[in-house]
Formats: structure tokens, sequence, C-alpha cells
């Protein structure tokens, strides 16, 4: 469930920015929201990372299905909110 970013908290959207950027390396803003087609750098060895630093900073288990999903800012943000 996508929800409009100003429904997200600010703390989730910090987290999953963070997170993210430190995933690809690249300075990724919570303001907007950021799709993996917009970014050459989240590729399939970034996507894994990514999937790896939030299991290990929200002490998480993503399901494959779940791991498949992550396209977006807002999937990352909806998922350590608990609303995957």
């Amino acid at each position: 469930m996508i929800r409009e970013n100003n429904r997200f908290s600010p703390q989730g959207r910090s987290q999953a920015a963070a997170v993210l950027s430190e995933a690809l390396e690249t300075a990724i803003s919570g303001e907007h929201n950021v799709f993996r087609s917009e970014l050459d750098s989240w590729d399939s060895l970034k996507h894994l990372e990514l999937i790896m630093l939030i299991e290990e900073r929200f002490s998480l288990r993503l399901s494959v299905e779940q791991a498949l999903a992550l396209d977006s800012l807002d999937d990352i943000v909806n998922l350590i909110e608990g609303e995957s």
C-alpha cells in the first residue's frame, strides 16, 4: 500500500532516505519519492545491499516478495513503518 508522501512519518521518511543513501552511496532526500527506475546506481547488486541494510538496521526479515517489491523510497518507508 503506497500512501501520499505527507502521510508518512517524518522519522520513517528520514530513516528510509538514510538507508537508501547508504546502500546507493548517493545522497537521497526524503522530500520526494524516488523510484528504482530513475536511478542508474540502483542496480541489482545495490538492491541486495539495500535489502541487507534494511534487515540489519530495522531488525526485519524480508520475504522474497517483499524484497522484490522494493522499487521506491515510499516502498521502503511502508516496509519499515510496518505497512507492507
